[in-house]
């Protein structure tokens, strides 16, 4: 999945524009500033990527989990009214038992494949923020 980022030609005008300080100030790496600079808008651009897809993900699981809870939902209700006797009380439980079970490990699932795409996210950003201080003390010394 590979885009352009919208940010390129903002920040070519800035290096265009900031060239002129270059002489300006001793020590000032006007360029080396600008790619720390396009490479946090390019790990924010993944990490807001990879957000969006666990979201997407968390979503299409929640559908589906409704689709089998509806499905099962009319399961249950054919097999209450066909039940006589003591099943007729019996069933009920038992499927709210299973179903209250079913419930958590749905709600476990979910909360797991929500972290999953948050830490990867901030790992992205973690990575990010180090890789920038590494940069712009390098960009400094120059």
């Amino acid at each position: 999945m590979s885009q352009t980022n919208p940010f390129a030609d903002v920040f070519e005008n800035w290096t265009k524009s900031f060239s002129q300080f270059t002489g300006a100030v001793p020590g000032l790496n006007v360029d080396g500033l600008m790619k720390v600079g396009q490479a946090n808008i390019a790990a924010f651009t993944e990490a807001n990527r990879v957000a969006l897809e666990g979201f997407q993900a968390v979503a299409r699981r929640q559908q589906e989990m409704a689709a089998e809870a509806f499905g099962e939902f009319q399961e249950t209700a054919k097999t209450i009214t066909a039940g006589k006797g003591a099943d007729m009380f019996a069933k009920p439980v038992e499927l709210a038992r299973g179903s209250f079970e079913k419930s958590v490990a749905n709600m476990k699932e979910l909360a797991e494949l929500a972290g999953k795409s948050q830490t990867e996210a901030w790992g992205i950003i973690g990575r990010r923020v180090q890789e920038s201080i590494s940069e712009v003390q390098a960009t400094a010394k120059k």
